[in-house]
């Protein structure tokens, strides 16, 4: 991923010239299976309200907090229960997903949703989620967004207004049907230069209008209660071929709920969950489900080691800067990789 980097005072005084002509986002630009994204949270006050053509957003003083990473996994690598609505073109053109991402569990009362992956479809057309896989209550279960969610459509240039409904309802097991209703109403309200901590990125500035009413049936009562939530208004600078936007800010009843960006690769470990190093190398993400990227272990074989320290795989020797090692297949638990060419180790959590 090309990143463009300048001294910050240079890119102040470039700007009012408008140095830099704004950027085209495409489907190229969205990620793909194999791709892992890495990020720093934050609880760094930031104001998005500022925004127009030819703009600089200064955001060098955000203090870098957690680092965490987006990995997206090849659609067939997820649980085949999730995969019903999701892996059939023939059947399901409109939902025949490009790659998958593990979300975040939900639940609410009467209704939990743990091992969850949400499917992502990109082409020339746009990137849209179209539906997720996950352990409802305890049982495996796959819903379409029925119409989907246009997150993007292409191409993304400065001025584009667009909207898109969506909807998924789920049966629960013994309480009734769990739904929810979305609008989305994008609008690209910006372009210019964006000035992070260690990064300067040419971006677009997208602004996502979020209204969302949660429902709920309760066979048992013979009713529905439809849950209006509060408008979440996402904001969203996006880059060239840098996959997820590098920086978002996302925000409900004028607070901020999420700020995240990128921040350069060599300066941050990343990974879902941290898990310290024993020595030398590191993963992500930690725990892993699917691949498990590993940096800083030499081009010898890697010996991945069970608690009780039996080998259960070795990865040949490969002389590259990282690595993926599968652990699609492995039982969860926690496991040692070390490198047989420099001693390095570090231990892993597999999480299925």
């Amino acid at each position: 991923m090309k990143t463009l980097r300048y001294p910050a005072f240079m890119v102040l005084a470039l700007s009012g010239l408008a140095a830099f002509p704004q950027i085209t986002i495409t489907q190229a630009d969205m990620p793909s299976a194999g791709d892992t994204v890495r990020y720093r949270t934050t609880t760094t006050t930031a104001n998005a309200a500022t925004t127009g053509a030819g703009h600089t957003w200064d955001f060098s003083s955000l203090v870098a907090g957690a680092a965490g990473a987006d990995t997206m996994v090849a659609v067939g690598s997820t649980p085949l229960a999730y995969q019903l609505f999701f892996n059939n073109a023939l059947l399901y053109p409109d939902h025949k997903a490009n790659f998958a991402m593990r979300g975040p569990s939900i639940g609410m009362q009467g209704v939990s949703l743990t091992n969850l992956f949400d499917y992502y479809k990109n082409n020339s057309a746009g990137y849209r989620n179209v539906g997720f896989g996950a352990n409802l209550n305890g049982l495996p279960t796959s819903t379409q967004r029925n119409p989907v969610d246009w997150v993007y459509r292409f191409p993304v240039n400065y001025g584009n207004v667009d909207s898109s409904f969506s909807h998924f309802q789920v049966s629960v097991p013994t309480l009734g049907f769990y739904g929810q209703d979305q609008m989305r109403r994008n609008e690209v309200d910006g372009w210019g230069t964006l000035i992070l901590p260690a990064d300067t990125f040419e971006v677009l500035r997208v602004k996502s209008r979020l209204a969302r009413t949660d429902t709920i049936y309760i066979n048992q009562l013979n009713m529905g209660f439809a849950v209006p939530e509060p408008e979440t208004i996402e904001y969203k600078w996006i880059a060239m071929g840098m996959k997820e936007p590098v920086l978002q800010i996302n925000t409900s009843g004028g607070v901020n709920t999420l700020v995240r960006f990128y921040h350069h690769p060599g300066d941050i470990t990343t990974g879902v969950a941290q898990v310290a190093p024993v020595a030398g190398m590191h993963a992500w993400p930690n725990p892993a489900s699917a691949l498990l990227h590993v940096e800083g272990s030499g081009d010898g074989p890697l010996l991945l080691l069970a608690p009780d320290g039996r080998v259960v795989r070795t990865v040949p020797s490969k002389a590259e800067a990282a690595r993926g090692v599968d652990v699609s297949g492995m039982a969860p638990g926690t496991y040692v990789l070390r490198s047989a060419g420099n001693g390095g180790a570090c231990r892993v959590v597999v999480a299925h």
